[in-house]
């Protein structure tokens, strides 16, 4: 069985703002958006039971739950990350994770060059990976790694495509862009979403979740992660 032909709910939280997206047997039946700075667990488990009221599905319909594990802040990660697994272990169901890296490559299917997206890790730092997308799927092409401004700048190629909040954050630091014949896309629909999440495991077929707790994947350290290291050094 494939995950398409399941009813599946999707959360996205390593952006502004939190989507939460349903697809049942890969039809879209609702999307929604909450932009109330950070998310708390209530907010984001009414803006969920509001989606699946408006579709009418009830929670014990759900086949599965699809959520991006970021790069994201520490404190809208920890609360979406530990509400689709709450969700998923309460229902039985299994939880599945994936970077919003390449839910934004996705974006720009069959593009005829590199899709190359870039996150502000601050710290002076991108999060970024790079994506063939000729067959109209993100395919990663080089892992997703750190990267200083500079080294990414001379990396890049004729023809590239940029896309992610980093492309403002290079733009403010006055690198020439056009200077490396690259082309960018800041719109707000080549961000991850709900639904986004789950077309990325439209095609898979239905396997082991995710180990869990997933694994996150913050742009910054918390500060009790910080202390943590300074006190016992890296886990």
């Amino acid at each position: 069985m494939q995950v398409k032909e399941q009813c599946i709910l999707g959360i996205e939280g390593s952006g502004f703002s939190v989507s939460v997206g349903l697809m049942d047997r890969g039809v879209p039946r609702g999307s929604l958006f909450l932009n109330t700075g950070v998310p708390g667990s209530e907010s984001l488990l009414m803006g969920i039971d509001h989606l699946l009221k408006m579709a009418d599905v009830q929670k014990e319909a759900l086949d599965g739950i699809c959520v991006t594990l970021g790069p994201g802040s520490f404190t809208s990660l920890r609360i979406c990350l530990s509400t689709a697994e709450a969700l998923g272990l309460g229902l039985s169901i299994p939880v599945y994770g994936v970077d919003s890296l390449v839910l934004i490559a996705a974006t720009v299917p069959f593009f005829p060059s590199t899709v190359k997206v870039i996150q502000n890790a601050y710290k002076g730092e991108f999060y970024t990976s790079a994506y063939n997308t000729l067959s109209g799927k993100a395919v990663a092409v080089s892992d997703l790694g750190l990267i200083k401004p500079d080294d990414f700048y001379n990396q890049l190629e004729t023809g590239d495509l940029l896309l992610g909040s980093g492309v403002e954050k290079m733009i403010k630091l006055d690198f020439d862009l056009k200077a490396r014949g690259v082309v960018w896309n800041q719109d707000f629909h080549r961000m991850a979403s709900g639904v986004g999440v789950i077309e990325h495991f439209l095609e898979s077929e239905v396997i082991e979740p995710s180990a869990v707790p997933l694994e996150p994947i913050y742009i910054r350290l918390s500060e009790a992660e910080l202390n943590y290291e300074k006190q016992f050094g890296k886990g």
